[in-house]
């Protein structure tokens, strides 16, 4: 089965990115979160809704699913068995704790395609993109639908019906090498640019 799983759209994150980069917008931080809404979803239904995917929310299991999402009753919500406070508190080794990521992927089901989204592409999102390519599940991270959206959204050669809408070829040989070194060996990161 495909699977869609967007990690902590939670309140406390999407409010962070909409304020964080919505002073730049010259309408305003509410036109802003109304086009960062409507073109997230947008995204989220044409991308992968439409294209017979599963489509899951984890969230932390004492935080709700920020409004900014359109929840549609065929959508799973799944709880990751950790708590935000918890997550974001440093233990005493200097680390924070993180979901287990094998209890996140069986809650899926079946799984023989996974696209994931979410926060932060080189942390949670990292985590689990390895975890699934590990369980041999083919796997890919939507790079868009991370902390990058808000700079996505910015890009006049953004498609809600494609990814990955930023092309690296543009910076040039160098930047483009640069772009790709970061990637090597995370084939879960490698799309076609």
């Amino acid at each position: 089965m495909k699977q869609f799983i967007f990690l902590y759209p939670i309140p406390q994150i999407i409010n962070f990115e909409i304020e964080n980069n919505g002073w730049r917008e010259k309408k305003g931080i509410d036109f802003f979160k109304k086009k960062y809404k409507h073109t997230l979803n947008a995204c989220i239904d044409v991308r992968y809704r439409q294209m017979d995917y599963k489509i899951n929310y984890a969230i932390f299991d004492d935080t709700p699913v920020s409004e900014i999402i359109n929840l549609h009753s065929s959508d799973t919500i799944i709880k990751v068995g950790l708590d935000f406070k918890t997550h974001t508190t440093k233990q005493s080794n200097r680390e924070y704790p993180y979901p287990n990521q094998d209890y996140i992927l069986n809650q899926l089901g079946e799984v023989s395609i996974i696209r994931i989204a979410g926060f932060h592409m080189w942390d949670c999102v990292e985590r689990l993109a390895k975890r699934a390519y590990e369980r041999r599940i083919d796997t890919l991270v939507d790079e868009d639908l991370t902390e990058f959206f808000t700079g996505r959204l910015r890009d006049p050669n953004f498609r809600i019906n494609k990814y990955p809408t930023y092309n690296p070829r543009k910076d040039g040989q160098i930047g483009f090498k640069f772009f790709m070194e970061a990637r090597r060996e995370r084939p879960w990161l490698w799309q076609k640019y």
